[in-house]
């Protein structure tokens, strides 16, 4: 569950919904972070921030509960299915996005001023 926290929760909130913002329309980099912040992965963030979340009875994945939409606590949660391959496959992509981004920013940092 800490994998899940760290690569749904954190990185959501400290890097995909940043560079969602500032990556170009159609690049990989914003394609990846729109499919991070949204459902089904945006209700899994939530239900693994809010312990919404069981193993499947069979261990094969995790069944979550979320809200689908944003209106608000009124809304019903609803039932939501994840199988470990598939999250095994989110949780790649949340780190390496996140590790792409991390060491796009360290290269740029690393780089000398240039004077006009």
């Amino acid at each position: 569950m800490t994998q899940n926290y760290m690569c749904f929760v954190y990185l959501g909130e400290a890097c995909f919904r940043a560079l969602r913002k500032v990556a170009p329309a159609g690049s990989v980099a914003r394609r990846c972070c729109v499919f991070l912040t949204d459902n089904p992965v945006r209700a899994f963030r939530n239900a693994v921030a809010h312990s919404n979340w069981t193993y499947r009875s069979d261990f094969s994945g995790l069944a979550y509960w979320a809200r689908k939409g944003s209106s608000g606590e009124d809304e019903a949660l609803v039932s939501f299915n994840v199988d470990q391959r598939e999250l095994d496959f989110w949780q790649a992509l949340s780190r390496c996005v996140a590790y792409s981004a991390y060491t796009a920013i360290a290269d740029e940092s690393d780089r000398p001023a240039t004077s006009i």
